[in-house]
């Protein structure tokens, strides 16, 4: 869905991504039913709203950073645990700087960890939602296949 330059995409029932623009759109986070933002940028403020759980992900900016990969290993089994908890009854947006590569990222690291599709086949099945969503960082360097 792109509104006014803005980008979300629901890639799992519930689990969205989005680009920094959809945290300044509070009718997205209402029509939505949006209840948890995982915000994976360092400088973009969350909305201004109540009964919103908001947790910052401090990831840069920067493609090739070892840090942020050093950072999403650490905490990779705490942030898909995480989501795995919440996504039956709750709805999540996952926000990174262009909404295409850290958040849909997670979505894949997401569904590598929780379903029985073959590791190899998440990025094909992902680009079916969106050609342009990039993988951050190769699966393989998470999992071993």
């Amino acid at each position: 869905i792109h509104i006014l330059n803005m980008y979300t995409n629901e890639l799992i029932s519930g689990l969205w991504v989005g680009d920094t623009a959809i945290l300044n759109s509070k009718q997205f986070m209402k029509d939505n039913q949006i209840d948890i933002i995982l915000n994976c940028t360092q400088i973009f403020d969350f909305p201004d709203l109540d009964n919103l759980q908001k947790i910052r992900l401090p990831f840069s900016n920067d493609k090739n950073s070892d840090t942020d990969l050093m950072l999403l290993r650490q905490n990779k089994d705490k942030i898909l645990s995480f989501i795995n908890d919440n996504i039956d009854s709750k709805n999540i947006l996952i926000v990174c700087y262009d909404g295409k590569s850290i958040s849909p990222f997670i979505v894949f690291l997401y569904i590598a960890e929780y379903s029985k599709i073959d590791k190899k086949s998440i990025y094909n099945i992902m680009l079916t939602k969106d050609s342009n969503l990039s993988l951050w960082f190769d699966l393989s360097l998470f999992y071993n296949y």
